[in-house]
């Protein structure tokens, strides 16, 4: 109980942060639903370790995609600079815009990719490329990481370089 109640902290503070037009208790008092009801089917598996790595693995594959996307973003395309203020106007008005689709199709490129060579206890998350030719090795976080960062180099610049002032680089 004393370990989840920063998860469910995060996830009410997350909710809110998309704009959920909801309480925080009722937000938290769901995400602690969901993770004791989580917690109840692991523990009815014949092995809770398996299931839990197979959970562990389940996020590993979309985890490695999204990482090589916001690496790729930070530190090759903004160069370490980004213009917080910026993030929370309008997406009509902001530098930013509003929704990246060459970041969406990099991202699904990049777990589509991850899932090929990936090696998981659940036959849906092995790969064939892991399957047949890699003998089981899993690479699925370094194929999602490069090929989400690459493709996203490629489709999802913005054709404007935002002006971010000094005091707001990434930590320089």
């Amino acid at each position: 109980m004393a370990t989840n109640i920063l998860n469910v902290y995060s996830a009410a503070l997350a909710a809110l942060s998309m704009g959920m037009r909801v309480s925080r208790t009722a937000i938290a008092l769901i995400a602690g639903i969901v993770g004791y009801v989580v917690t109840l089917y692991f523990l009815a598996q014949p092995s809770f370790a398996k299931a839990f790595d197979n959970w562990m693995i389940s996020l590993l594959l979309w985890m490695s995609p999204w990482a090589g996307i916001i690496l790729a973003d930070f530190y090759l395309v903004r160069r370490g600079q980004i213009d917080v203020a910026e993030l929370y106007r309008e997406p009509s008005l902001s530098a930013y815009g509003d929704i990246n689709w060459g970041a969406i199709v990099s991202f699904v490129v990049g777990l589509v990719a991850g899932w090929s060579v990936e090696d998981g206890l659940v036959p849906a998350l092995q790969g064939p490329i892991s399957t047949k030719l890699l003998a089981g090795a899993d690479l699925s976080w370094l194929v999602g990481i490069v090929v989400a960062g690459g493709l996203y180099l490629v489709l999802g610049r913005r054709t404007e370089p935002i002006v971010v002032p000094q005091a707001m680089r990434g930590g320089r």
